[in-house]
């Protein structure tokens, strides 16, 4: 498999008493998979997956798979703080059923490239037969997977199946696609989609997405299918959408506005806080006046 198209960084639904809300959840799964989204990756950035505990990490996996049901596949966010965790991680999103697993930089301390080798690498050699990609998100994680090291561990390990990155910069986009040729390669910013396409990237694991799946959907299907004027037109939307979604603290606009489309969704997990009222309002005004709610 080659990991391709609109990918919704999947949003994680919390009762007031931060538990992860299964209900809520596997509602929100299938409202995602009937707007034609081609993959999930929960547990990720948007999914909250770092502040989360691993028990409700595989909650929230356990949840996402059977609620898709094998009709998209489920590439978990698996990469923690230490590699031990990474990769007990990672083994239960493969006993799970997952597709896959996505692998974020550890994070925190600085690490060079001998010691995140040794990290992918012993993350690769405890699951060998199960599909990994490297997650490069610099801003957030620290550290920075380098194409160079995304080509030695492919050229070592037949299960690195590709990247997600997340830089948001272009030329490593591109050198990435340069380094993995016939690998998956996966732009992580939402503006960079049409972008990316042309460059030669498979698709994308979106925060749009959350939330307008539709939107981005459009711009990879009209992208494919050579309308790349509509592809082109459909991304600026997508780019005013993106900052509008940005107006409120992180991560918690994103949920507002699959409530606002019609879904009872909500709860973020500490530290990470919910809008006050006044930034809700400043969201919703924005998304209105796009077009994008009544």
């Amino acid at each position: 498999m080659v990991l391709h198209g609109v990918i919704p960084a999947v949003l994680t639904p919390f009762t007031r008493t931060g538990e992860v809300d299964g209900p809520r959840l596997r509602a929100y799964v299938e409202w995602l998979v009937d707007k034609g989204v081609h993959g999930l990756f929960p547990c990720g950035t948007n999914g909250e997956g770092p502040v989360m505990t691993p028990g409700q990490r595989r909650t929230v996996l356990h949840e996402v798979l059977e609620a898709a049901n094998g009709r998209v596949p489920v590439v978990a966010m698996t990469g923690s703080v230490s590699t031990d965790e990474t990769i007990s991680l990672t083994r239960h999103a493969h006993q799970a059923g997952a597709a896959g697993a996505a692998i974020v930089a550890p994070y925190y301390f600085p690490y060079d490239d001998p010691a995140l080798e040794a990290h992918f690498a012993a993350v690769a050699e405890a699951v060998p037969d199960f599909e990994l990609y490297l997650y490069n998100i610099p801003g957030n994680a620290r550290n920075e997977i380098s194409p160079a090291l995304a080509t030695r561990l492919a050229r070592r390990y037949p299960c690195i199946a590709g990247v997600k990155d997340s830089s948001k910069s272009a030329d490593k986009l591109k050198a990435f696609i340069a380094a993995l040729p016939g690998k998956a390669v996966i732009v992580g910013t939402d503006t960079m989609l049409y972008e990316a396409l042309e460059a030669g990237a498979t698709g994308v694991v979106s925060a749009v997405a959350d939330c307008f799946p539709e939107v981005m959907v459009s711009i990879y299907e009209d992208y494919m299918a050579g309308r790349k004027a509509a592809a082109q037109a459909t991304q600026a939307q997508a780019n005013l959408l993106r900052d509008a979604l940005k107006l409120g603290p992180y991560i918690h606009p994103y949920k507002l506005a699959v409530s606002w489309r019609g879904l009872d969704f909500g709860g973020m997990r500490p530290p990470l806080r919910e809008c006050t009222a006044d930034e809700a309002a400043t969201v919703r005004g924005a998304l209105v006046k796009l077009g994008m709610l009544s």
